[in-house]
């Protein structure tokens, strides 16, 4: 059975619903999700000389604060009764916990380089692959598809990354998840001001009609 979406091209809510437009709840969890991620690019790369404690917890920050957004992103998601994934409608949930739990790991147990990167690389890894199956799924059909794709697939390469230069020490580690967090929050950060700024302007479209009668 195809899957069935209610918020097509763009996110309108369901003609005769009555709900508004669904990009208002998607907003404010892609916007958390870029100033997570500035945040932890800003700090790794003007800090020269990180320790091994700071990366940890830097990784740990950049890791629970992504995960997060998207248990947001999932409960604004489900006040939608107008909006239906199917059964992917909880994907971001579960990616955002493994999130969490990740960070919290690292910050507990990363007691080396390598264990470090371990950590960080394989939860990423299977974050970025989730995010990455779920953004081609609803790529057409779904405002953040697209982003989901993005995001996946940076997410992805910057483990793989983590991983090649994990002899080269913390610096060289936090600065491929650095310049994968710079292209993250500046992609997500436009997303988030579009969707606000499609979510204001789809209202005042709906209004109009609705004064006129």
């Amino acid at each position: 059975m195809p899957q069935q979406i209610s918020a097509p091209h763009g996110g309108q809510s369901r003609p005769g619903t009555g709900a508004a437009d669904v990009r208002h709840d998607l907003w404010a969890p892609v916007l958390l999700r870029a100033v997570v991620a500035l945040v932890f690019a800003a700090v790794t790369v003007f800090w020269q000389q990180p320790s091994l404690t700071t990366g940890r917890w830097l990784m740990a920050f950049f890791l629970v604060g992504t995960g997060v957004s998207a248990i947001f992103l999932q409960v604004r998601l489900n006040r939608r009764e107008d909006v239906d994934l199917g059964a992917s409608r909880s994907i971001p949930q579960s990616y955002g916990v493994l999130y969490v739990l990740g960070g919290a790991l690292t910050a507990v147990v990363a007691s080396s380089d390598w264990l470090l990167v371990l950590l960080s690389a394989v939860i990423m890894g299977l974050c970025g692959i989730t995010e990455l199956v779920l953004g081609m799924r609803f790529r057409h059909e779904f405002p953040l598809g697209r982003d989901w794709s993005l995001c996946g697939v940076v997410t992805v390469f910057a483990a793989m990354g983590m991983v090649l230069v994990e002899n080269l020490g913390t610096k060289a580690e936090l600065g491929v998840a650095g310049g994968a967090a710079i292209i993250l929050g500046v992609s997500q950060l436009v997303a988030a001001l579009s969707l606000r700024h499609d979510a204001r302007a789809a209202d005042q479209t709906r209004q109009g009609p609705e004064r006129a009668a």
